[in-house]
């Protein structure tokens, strides 16, 4: 179960928000697994709660020192270049770490990526990352 945009990012804090999603998806189903982003409260909540906590990361967004995603406010937060989404990919499978918007490196470990299909060129964006990938020998699974 992956939440989505505003409530994504609030439970990656948010305690209170992030019970009551862990609690839903609990309710619903034990079985399904949580996504979020790694080190984000609904991931620890999830795995307290003996759900499956997949840590995401994002092929089209940028990121912030602290691990958390750009708001789409800012300028560069969005990522539209197939190649720099590629490279972006490429850095979290191979080196487990992303460059952040103000050019620091952060370590991240990704079992999941998203790419929006709602950004412009997603279609392009998703064949370079699965291409970039595959020269570069990194396999692609399901996570269940």
């Amino acid at each position: 179960m992956k939440p989505h945009g505003g409530l994504y990012n609030a439970i990656v804090t948010h305690t209170v928000q992030a019970q009551a999603v862990v609690d839903a998806v609990k309710s619903v189903d034990p079985n399904l697994p949580i996504l979020g982003l790694p080190g984000s409260e609904v991931l620890r909540l999830a795995e307290k709660a003996g759900l499956r906590a997949v840590t995401e990361a994002f092929a089209d967004r940028a990121y912030n020192p602290d691990g958390t995603l750009v708001s789409r406010s800012l300028p560069g937060a969005v990522l539209e270049d197939p190649e720099q989404v590629a490279e972006h990919v490429l850095r979290m499978a191979t080196e487990s770490s992303v460059r952040a918007i103000d050019g620091s490196t952060l370590k991240i470990r990704a079992e999941s990526i998203c790419v929006h299909g709602d950004s412009p060129g997603a279609v392009a964006m998703a064949t370079a990352v699965k291409s970039a990938l595959g020269d570069a020998g990194v396999s692609i699974g399901s996570f269940l």
